[in-house]
């Protein structure tokens, strides 16, 4: 019997020159058929069989015939494997509200989303899943960087584009190597082996879940509010506290807080859609609107965000109420986002002023596991049954994970890429640079490790060394993020700025795909310039640049730069200048650009005194 992987199915698509592969009895010779032509291969000791494909032409759609097993749909394109963590992961639907006009379905693009797991214990030959159109039902499904990334490439040539993603939030990068590529990481091997002591994986979520579930349950009994039916349109909260809504003053460190207060709505046309905008909170948050929930978010980031149930809102008065629990965070809301209440034609807003109480004050949550974070666990179930699947290039998004460690990253991402290149040609590897956010988590996790606020700096820096690898690219987003938003909602320039590296690097088109990378860095009497390779045009946005300028003793001298000649130029006096650090904190104020509007990365740079 010819067994197949489920990504060789219907509505797949695959490169000009394609291997397939499947399972069948040692020795059986297998046939396939696709475009006329024939081939034929025979299964080896362990039943495994394979050809390479090929087509002239880019279209479809087209049949394929392996072993009697038929395949509708075939369409013969570009193929994108598309990777990481949370920020390559984040679906249409969390940024809807932001890009929604941007979200259109495009039956060109096809998709094969990986099911999510892991395995520490060897490496499977298949992952679930099935291909789908950026259509209907799944395009709030879809990945929404490589979304944007296929619509972009698509401006360029119009041919079938297959996405196959594998991306999970919270990913490191040593969960997507293999076991091999860790011998030698002394650390994160020893973090395989104790996923691999019997009952450890069980036992650790079993106590875990049971702690939570402790916790949980003891702030139920505790909260006066559920008791006390604080979510009720007819409560009596006159003798709360009157406090602003970002007001963090008074907050219990852990444990449950509740927020009221009136809004009026005006005269509403029948049928609209109104929209509930609740920004985001730490950790986990329950909203009801005249006593009836509307949303409920269990953990801190995804977008509080929903339409409001028909005829739930009234002309006038109405009352919302705000549960909100602090597991590992004072409970509190997130300043800088939307909160409103709107439709088409007004919007009423919902800072300012609110009663609140505290429900219950708690010691802090216990930390729930996370095994997606444990070294090749996503690599075994998701990404290694997809190994030799014929693809123009490896998409990747991900290092938010690493920063406890950043260290580390570089020599980890040469062994993620060397391994890719093992098993999918030496094809383009395009990554992205983790974007601009203040990381309430960015402390010091390990003793002697640098200083609170440097760690996505670091972790940049060991990106940005990662382009010495050849044939990669990186897309700078640090004009991206957010400060208060660890899954910042503009994935569009994201997806393109991808594509314009893809454009260059596959399409050969002559096009300026980076913005200014650091070249050299020189100092000559008490004047220090900086030189950029790709700077042409630079400029700076929103005031001048501010350096760190680390002289010989070690002494950091916090400067600022102007920008002359397409370099950045630095009055030092009389320092003896020994490094210079640009963007050098999770989230820098003062981004650079080029005449082309893509912006420099982050550096760190030794200097030559000449």
């Amino acid at each position: 019997m010819v067994k197949l992987p489920s990504f060789f199915s219907d509505g797949m698509v695959i490169c000009k020159k394609a291997k397939v592969w499947g399972r069948a009895e040692p020795g059986r010779t297998v046939t396939a058929t696709f475009l006329e032509e024939t081939y034929e291969a025979t299964a080896d000791e362990s039943g495994r069989f394979a050809f390479t494909l090929s087509a002239e032409e880019y279209g479809g759609p087209f049949t394929l015939d392996i072993g009697g097993i038929v395949i509708k749909d075939v369409y013969v394109g570009r193929v994108w494997l598309c990777g990481g963590s949370a920020n390559m992961e984040e679906p249409a639907s969390r940024i809807k509200l932001v890009l929604d006009e941007n979200i259109i379905e495009d039956t060109r693009i096809r998709v094969f989303q990986a099911e999510r797991g892991f395995d520490f214990e060897k490496e499977a030959t298949d992952v679930k899943g099935e291909w789908q159109t950026a259509s209907g039902w799944f395009l709030e499904h879809i990945n929404a960087v490589p979304y944007f990334f296929a619509r972009a490439m698509l401006e360029k040539e119009d041919v079938p584009m297959g996405l196959i993603c594998t991306p999970v939030g919270g990913t490191t990068i040593e969960g997507w190597l293999p076991e091999e590529s860790l011998h030698g990481f002394t650390d994160y091997y020893k973090e395989l082996q104790q996923t691999r002591i019997p009952g450890w994986l069980s036992n650790t979520q079993e106590n875990a879940d049971k702690r939570i579930k402790i916790w949980k349950s003891s702030l139920e009994a505790k909260d006066r509010g559920m008791s006390e039916g604080w979510h009720n349109s007819d409560y009596n909260d006159s003798d709360w506290e009157s406090k602003m809504l970002f007001d963090t003053s008074g907050l219990p460190r852990h444990g449950s807080v509740w927020m009221r207060r009136k809004f009026i709505v005006p005269k509403m046309e029948e049928n609209e859609d109104v929209i509930l905008k609740f920004g985001r909170v730490e950790n986990s948050v329950t909203v009801y609107i005249n006593g009836v929930e509307v949303i409920h978010v269990s953990y801190m980031y995804p977008p509080c965000v929903c339409v409001l149930p028909d005829k739930l809102l009234k002309e006038g008065e109405n009352t919302i109420a705000v549960r909100i629990v602090g597991e590992a965070n004072s409970p509190a809301v997130v300043s800088g986002k939307e909160y409103s209440v709107v439709c088409s034609n007004w919007c009423v807003g919902l800072n300012g002023m609110w009663k609140r109480r505290t429900g219950a004050e708690m010691p802090m949550c216990p930390p729930s596991i996370y095994f997606f974070s444990y070294p090749c666990g996503a690599y075994n179930f998701m990404l290694a049954p997809l190994l030799g699947y014929s693809v123009d290039a490896i998409l990747w998004g991900q290092g938010e994970s690493n920063t406890a460690r950043p260290h580390d990253y570089k020599a980890l991402f040469v062994e993620f890429a060397n391994n890719m290149r093992r098993h999918f040609g030496d094809v383009p590897i395009i990554y992205t640079q983790t974007p601009n956010y203040v990381d309430p988590y960015s402390y010091n996790f390990i003793e002697g490790f640098g200083t609170p606020g440097e760690y996505w700096a670091i972790l940049r820096e060991q990106q940005r060394q990662c382009l010495e690898i050849p044939n990669t690219a990186m897309a700078v987003t640090i004009d991206c993020g957010e400060y208060n938003d660890l899954n910042p909602s503009d994935k569009k320039t994201v997806g393109r700025r991808m594509a314009l590296h893809a454009r260059r690097m596959i399409y050969g088109e002559d096009i300026v795909t980076n913005g200014p990378i650091v070249e050299k860095a020189e100092c000559h009497r008490k004047r220090l310039t900086i030189f950029f390779k790709h700077g042409e045009g630079l400029w700076e946005k929103g005031g001048h640049p501010l350096l760190d300028i680390i002289d010989s003793e070690g002494t950091m001298h916090r400067l600022y730069a102007a920008v002359w000649n397409d370099a950045l130029n630095i009055i030092v006096g009389d320092m003896n200048p020994a490094k210079a650090r640009f963007g050098w904190m999770d989230c820098p104020a003062v981004p650079l650009y080029n005449a082309h509007g893509l912006p420099a990365s982050p550096f760190e740079i030794d200097i030559t005194n000449i």
